[in-house]
């Protein structure tokens, strides 16, 4: 259990003067909420010259209030979180923020039949807070913090040094991702499981155990003797005994007071081949990422809740759509339907207290649900930033592994969906200072980004350092970087992101530094800017970023990638040193050693080298030893198949390196670099007077000689195709190779159906042990008669099941795991 459950305050008790500097324009007037016009039945209604009949009899028009359809004037005040009075303060400015944003949505309705853009914004914005890019120093990536009591036990094993683990961006800042190892395991999640595997010796695997995990496993941090595993429950799927259905469901009005949760679980790994969970959190909202620092571990999710009711649309009468389109009608019966929606919704907002607005914590204990409110009884948790709009709560959780009750803190930033950042001493929490609706009506601002640092030094605790905003929007978690006390940003200017818009300001590129300080006026901490370079690229978007000590190195695109490179060492003075133009654009860049980078991306699609070419993948190495003149040294294309290769339809080519950094590893002790590749094609045969159909795939992993300084080659493949092509009537929603693990002469690849060892020698197969068989699926496999059309179950292939070691090429053990096959599991690796 979470013995030690607080909610605590990150800024401390807010004062007032504070809260009277809140922004007075999100709040609603009265005549939002009262009509000030007079209802009465009307038989006829001129516009001009041309005379309008009622939709109906019983049609009864409104006088509209005066200025009824203004949108509110807005404007910008500090960044800076401040808390709440008591918990109705959060509760009236969270209703005037749901109120807002709901009226500006439905507004749109009046100029067009249908808003373009509806539902809650951040429904569109479901990705993953870690696709990004990595920075480390020479090895395959940052060192982890978490270590392993297997040390001690068994004898060091050092990452970085005898084998690779995540690729993390910071060193001592470990990323949870879905495989993880301590030198002597290898942790995998897949579909519902998490599956150990022993790795007594390099180039050995010993199938250990595997637990169900419920829900959907998305990622878990390692701690010396716990897994902190991190899923997303789909509240649907419960079961309908689940005491915690219960909490969710509202069976009188057939609604779920949260459609996703992210689940915590604390598993217990002392006993490898008996994991036990220790603890089951869940937290209602969206998982997005975590760190973890001197074993403390920081997870981030982002959440709202619906109102019951609530409509972000316009119910119009029946008879509306029989008006043409150029009869004034048609307006007047609009205007009438988006106000009378606008004064239910107000009510409705209004109407519903705090605990429906916020949402909650649930701790199972021996199968019970014990609920701990976001909204303890003064609100101190809360912070939000002075001229917020936001309605959704970016939530930091804080989980001590090494203390003896697993002490946990909950802090509740109101923001709009963030990237997330952090180094050993700063974790930074970046939002868009403003969601796209607030730009409605209101096009004379320009985008930005607000960045809310917290102070991480210290395990266990997270406090609340400072905030600042920025120009621009931020690409991704590797847009920033903390050095020496040094906030670093690169960002992107202009309005390309207004859809609306006619004609947006035209896209330019940025990098911004900012130290801490305290405003004078206030004695707030904030983060002061004090050194800018623009004007990088006009008309181009920031594609990679990739900060290394003082220099910042950008890669931007509209047809041909530049790749440029920025001095940082007085941040002050930011001053861009180089230029080089290439063909193609790079998604990723990672530092070899000093004065190399090897980049991922995708090749030009045009002679002329303008475009992109989305079915293969390109590989570069750049030589940047003369920061002023950085140049190409090698670059080699790499695709799953030969072009030419029969006459299989293969479909494009990818790799999730070049959008998913951890499935890139560079192991800098061997010089090689591992790069997943990925295709399938959808084959037709006619066998004995019939058309059989089957999916091919291409499962592989590129291995590259890498060595600084020299051209890059390609040393040999590996390949788990055979995973795959076995059940020729199933469909795999994930079959590439997604992550690697080098360990000492040998090199692991790790796919959603197994995990294979090879020797970096000779690349023969050392061992193999596969997680997953899929079940045969009659829906994927057709056969053709003449005109009829029939299904056949031509194979069965058999379930997992434990099988006897086999002795290899070189004598070792190739293991097949036993599993048994979950009620709710699916075939897709993630």
């Amino acid at each position: 259990m979470f013995e030690h459950f607080t909610n605590r305050s990150i800024i401390g008790n807010p004062l007032p003067q504070i809260m009277k500097m809140r922004n007075a324009t999100v709040i609603f007037t009265l005549m939002l909420l009262v009509s000030s016009g007079c209802m009465g039945i009307m038989d006829e209604k001129t516009f001009g010259d041309d005379t309008v009949n009622p939709p109906n009899e019983e049609w009864q028009p409104v006088e509209l209030p005066e200025d009824w359809s203004n949108v509110v004037s807005r404007t910008r005040a500090s960044p800076n979180l401040i808390g709440f009075e008591d918990c109705n303060s959060l509760e009236s400015t969270l209703k005037d923020h749901i109120a807002e944003e709901m009226r500006v949505r439905l507004l749109e309705f009046l100029e067009n039949d249908y808003s373009y853009r509806w539902g809650w914004a951040e429904d569109d914005m479901m990705v993953d807070g870690d696709v990004a890019v990595a920075e480390s120093s020479t090895d395959s990536g940052a060192p982890s913090a978490g270590g392993s009591a297997q040390n001690s036990q068994q004898g060091n094993r050092e990452e970085g040094v005898d084998y690779s683990g995540t690729n993390n961006q910071e060193g001592g800042v470990d990323e949870a991702d879905f495989v993880k190892t301590d030198g002597f395991h290898i942790y995998v999640l897949q579909n519902n499981r998490l599956f150990i595997l022993g790795t007594p010796e390099a180039g050995e695997l010993i199938y250990e155990s595997n637990i169900s995990i419920e829900g959907s496993p998305m990622a878990m941090m390692l701690g010396e003797d716990y897994l902190v595993v991190l899923s997303t429950v789909n509240a649907y799927m419960m079961d309908s005994d689940d005491p915690l259905y219960d909490i969710l469901y509202d069976s009188d009005d057939y609604w779920w007071r949260a459609s996703s949760l992210t689940k915590l679980t604390v598993i217990d790994i002392s006993n490898h081949s008996a994991p036990e969970p220790a603890r089951e959190l869940y937290i209602e909202g969206y998982y997005q990422t975590a760190r973890e620092v001197n074993s403390t571990v920081r997870m981030v999710t982002h959440g709202y809740l619906d109102i019951p009711g609530l409509q972000m649309w316009v119910n119009y009468p029946d008879n509306y759509w029989d008006y043409e389109v150029e009869d004034p009608m048609r307006q007047v019966v609009r205007n009438e339907s988006v106000y009378r929606t606008i004064q239910e919704n107000l009510d409705l907002i209004y109407g519903t207290p705090l605990n429906e607005l916020v949402p909650q914590i649930y701790e199972r204990n021996a199968g019970h649900i014990i609920t701990h409110p976001l909204a303890a009884d003064t609100c101190d948790d809360f912070v939000t930033s002075e001229d917020s709009t936001s309605r959704s709560f970016t939530s930091i959780f804080t989980l001590d592994l090494l203390a003896d009750d697993f002490s946990f803190e909950a802090d509740h930033l109101m923001t709009n969906w963030a990237q997330v950042y952090a180094s050993q001493d700063v974790l930074v929490i970046a939002e868009s200072a403003n969601d796209w609706w607030w730009f409605w009506g209101n096009e004379g601002f320009d985008e930005a980004t607000n960045l809310h640092t917290f102070d991480i030094s210290n395990a266990g605790t997270t406090i609340y350092s400072g905030s600042g905003r920025v120009n621009g929007t931020i690409l991704d978690q590797f847009s920033l970087s903390e050095h020496n006390g040094t906030l670093r940003v690169a960002t992107t200017t202009g309005q390309w992101g207004r859809w609306w818009m006619a004609e947006p300001e035209p896209m330019e590129n940025h990098v911004v530094t900012l130290i801490p300080a305290f405003d004078p006026e206030t004695g707030l901490k904030i983060l002061n800017q004090v050194g800018h370079v623009g004007g990088i690229a006009e008309g181009e978007t920031i594609w990679a970023t990739r900060f290394v000590g003082d220099i910042c190195y950008m890669v931007t695109f509209r047809n041909m990638d530049p790749l440029w490179t920025i001095d940082l060492s007085d941040p002050t003075n930011p001053t861009i040193l180089g230029e080089l133009e290439v063909p193609g654009v790079s998604t990723y860049i990672h530092p070899m050693d000093d004065g190399y980078l090897l980049t991922i991306g995708l090749p030009p699609a045009n002679a002329d080298g303008t475009g992109l070419d989305w079915s293969s993948v390109q590989v570069s190495q750049f030589n940047v030893t003369n920061l002023s003149n950085p140049t190409l040294l090698s670059k080699l294309l790499l695709s799953p198949v030969d072009e030419n290769a029969g006459d299989h339809s293969w479909n494009w080519g990818w790799s999730e390196a070049t959008y998913d950094h951890k499935a890139f590893q560079y192991w800098a002790p061997k010089e090689m670099l591992a790069i997943p590749m990925s295709t399938y094609s959808y084959d037709y045969q006619y066998i004995n007077n019939r058309y059989y159909s089957k999916y091919t795939y291409i499962s592989e992993l590129v291995l590259l000689h890498a060595v600084p300084g020299e051209n890059l080659s390609e040393y040999g493949t590996i390949d788990h195709s055979d995973f795959y092509n076995d059940y020729e009537d199933y469909y795999w929603g994930q079959s590439s190779i997604r992550r690697t693990i080098f360990m000492g002469d040998f090199v692991y690849a790790i796919s959603p159906a197994g995990v294979t060892a090879h020797n970096l020698t000779t690349l023969n197969e050392t061992a193999s042990i596969q997680l997953w068989k899929p079940e045969f699926d009659v829906n994927h496999y057709y056969y053709m008669d003449g005109d009829e059309e029939a299904k056949e179950d031509v194979s069965d292939p058999p379930r997992s099941e434990s099988s006897d070691g086999s002795t290899g090429e070189d004598g070792t053990t190739s293991n097949e795991a036993e599993t048994e096959r979950g009620d709710d599991s699916s075939t897709d690796g993630d």
